[in-house]
């Protein structure tokens, strides 16, 4: 049954709105008997009519259930591919392949690609033509194409030639073929041509600036009438180099000749690597593999005009990107399907690109880059080891470097310690030197000097009874009385040496007065005492310190440097004290070596190290010396 009839006798029956249908399968006589059970009794005309009566209401209710459907739900643009060679020749699969992948991803529906080749590396005669184009009716007809596209010059004339037999009324697009095959006239008005240009004259100009001393060019090409064009073409292009090169042509032998013809090029031939069907020996050739067998066999350099050949042993020159007019071409049929019909054919046409060039292969035949079209890329170029791993590399030496440094600073330090405790173990053993001889030095003073004064005293004392005259004993008295008063001076200037009192009682500033009057008095020289308030009313362990800096500043000035002036200055300066004690004497050199080091000058040092202060000592031969210290406030402030 039919769906329009079942669709009205639903209408009819139920007077209800049209219904979406269901297919129903139809099933044979013969099967429907052979299903028959072996008990069911024969049917009789009233239930046959009943079912006749009931089947399409049945049919109503089974197709009001179904969901209704929607028109070009699964709609999708049939695409065939007419291939001169075959799909995966080169040079023309990479502009299909790009093709497809460009028009598979920007078409708003699904694309079925469909694909046949023409196999036109050999003659086709009129009966083998007709042959296909009744297969290509045949096998693609229906549903018809939306677009038939053409890979190469041979595949868009035989296309166009039997437009009329094959699909009359679906455009056509062109593509992989050279401006100077395709028949304009035969364009129909939605038809599309995207072709190339292949400046042949230029790309032997380049041959020959990149290698100037080119005198023979072997041209490879195949016997197939495409090729046979080709040649024409190029003796055309290059008629301008007569007389300049030798052209050897092989498009008259097999690919073994080839090879040998190739290999026995003079030092300064070249090889142009056209086009590659079939051989003089009707052997069809891959043309990535004929290539490989060519660059095995030649020692000259080998050129091309093909993108997709860089990097596969071709020097390079001006290219024809494959890739690129694939692009344009599924840009340009996505364009025409939303958009209105043309009024005329769209003929696209890419010029050659810019030159690009295999480094290795200049590396091999040793051509100077700067030989090299302006504008030239270079690709396959060898990175240093530096650019390609510039990261790695700066990470790792930064690590080294940190270790380095890290180790530097460690022994640095070692070493710094190790002079710090030579020093301090010096320093310890000469402090403890020189606490013995103060000790000797004291205990000779009073054991040769104050002990025996007091026995002479003690003597005088005990004679004194003895004495009768008055005048002798008033004498006696007098002598005693004046040793006695000599002792206690000489007792209390040892006292102070020992530890000035004056310091606590008055300040560190009049202990510094009272010291330089003291040193001008012993040394006869001008030594002047100037100071603030504030520093000379300093105590304490701070004061106490830059009293013994001054001592031995003035002791040392007064001993070694002859000075006529010397100055004392006391100041508040830096949140803390400073003193510096300054001569105008002969002066030393600080950076000269010494015979022994300075007990004074390293007690100086450790003196203000442990109050966390500053020494500086600044002295040149005949300009004088300069003592500064400086010390903490918390240091140097009154107790």
């Amino acid at each position: 049954m039919r769906l329009p009839r079942v669709r009205s006798m639903v209408q009819r029956n139920l007077a209800c709105r049209p219904v979406p249908c269901v297919a129903v399968r139809a099933v044979a006589p013969s099967a429907m008997s052979s299903r028959r059970p072996l008990s069911a009794a024969p049917r009789r005309p009233e239930r046959r009519q009943l079912l006749r009566a009931t089947a399409p209401a049945l049919v109503a209710l089974l197709a009001w259930r179904m969901p209704p459907a929607v028109a070009g739900e699964h709609e999708s643009r049939r695409v065939l591919i007419i291939h001169s060679f075959g799909r995966d020749f080169a040079p023309f699969d990479a502009v299909i392949a790009a093709f497809r992948r460009e028009l598979a991803s920007g078409a708003d529906a699904p694309v079925v690609f469909l694909e046949t080749a023409l196999d036109a590396g050999r003659p086709i005669g009129a009966d083998e033509q007709r042959a296909f184009v009744a297969y290509l009716g045949a096998r693609f007809a229906t549903p018809a194409p939306d677009l038939i596209v053409t890979s190469g010059a041979p595949a868009a004339q035989f296309a166009l030639r039997h437009r009329q037999a094959l699909f009359p009324d679906v455009p056509f697009l062109l593509t992989a073929i050279d401006a100077r095959f395709v028949p304009r006239a035969a364009l129909g008005r939605r038809d599309i041509a995207v072709a190339n240009r292949l400046d042949l004259a230029r790309a032997f100009e380049a041959m020959l600036s990149v290698r100037p001393e080119t005198d023979t060019i072997a041209v490879v090409l195949g016997a197939t009438p495409l090729e046979r064009n080709w040649r024409r073409e190029i003796e055309r292009d290059t008629a301008f180099l007569a007389g300049r090169v030798r052209f050897v042509w092989l498009d008259n032998l097999s690919l073994a000749q080839m090879n040998e013809r190739i290999a026995a090029l003079p030092p300064s031939g070249a090889v142009f690597y056209g086009l590659l069907v079939v051989d003089a020996a009707g052997v069809p050739h891959e043309r990535m593999d004929a290539l490989a067998e060519l660059r095995r066999a030649a020692k000259v350099p080998i050129f091309s005009l093909f993108e997709t050949e860089i990097g596969r042993g071709v020097v390079g020159g001006p290219t024809w990107s494959q890739s690129r007019v694939g692009h344009d071409a599924a840009r340009a049929v996505l364009h025409s399907w939303s958009a209105p019909a043309p009024a005329q054919p769209v003929v696209l046409t890419h010029e050659m690109e810019r030159a690009v060039y295999d480094w290795r292969e200049l590396q091999r035949w040793r051509i100077d880059e700067a030989r090299l079209p302006p504008g030239s890329e270079i690709r396959y170029r060898e990175t240093s080891i530096w650019v390609a791993h510039r990261s790695e590399i700066a990470a790792a030496a930064a690590v080294i470097a940190a270790q380095a440094a890290l180790i530097g600073a460690l022994l640095l330090q070692r070493a710094r310690r190790r002079r710090a405790e030579q020093a301090a173990r010096t320093l310890g053993g000469r402090l403890i030197t020189a606490h013995e001889d103060e000790g000797r030095r004291l205990a000779r003073e009073l054991h040769d000097d104050i002990t025996q004064r007091l026995a002479g005293v003690a003597l005088e004392a005990a004679a004194l009874q003895r004495l009768a005259d008055p005048a002798t004993r008033a004498a006696a008295e007098q002598r005693i009385g004046a040793e006695l008063g000599q002792l206690s001076r000489d007792v209390h200037a040892l006292s102070y040496r020992l530890h000035p009192s004056v310091i606590d009682d008055l300040g560190l500033g009049e202990a510094l007065r009272i010291e330089c009057d003291r040193a001008a008095r012993r040394g006869a020289v001008d030594v002047r005492f100037d100071g603030d308030a504030a520093a000379g009313a300093a105590r304490g362990p701070g004061a106490l310190g830059l009293y013994r800096v001054a001592q031995e500043a003035l002791r040392n000035a007064l001993r070694h440097a002859q000075p006529r002036h010397v100055r004392v200055e006391l100041r508040t300066e830096e949140g803390g004290t400073r003193l510096a004690v300054a001569d105008d004497g002969c002066g030393f050199d600080l950076a000269a070596p010494r015979e022994q080091a300075s007990l004074g000058l390293a007690s100086m040092r450790e003196r203000i190290s442990l109050l966390g202060g500053t020494l500086d000592v600044h002295s040149r031969r005949g300009a004088g010396t300069t003592v500064s210290a400086w010390v903490p406030m918390a240091q140097a402030a009154p107790s």
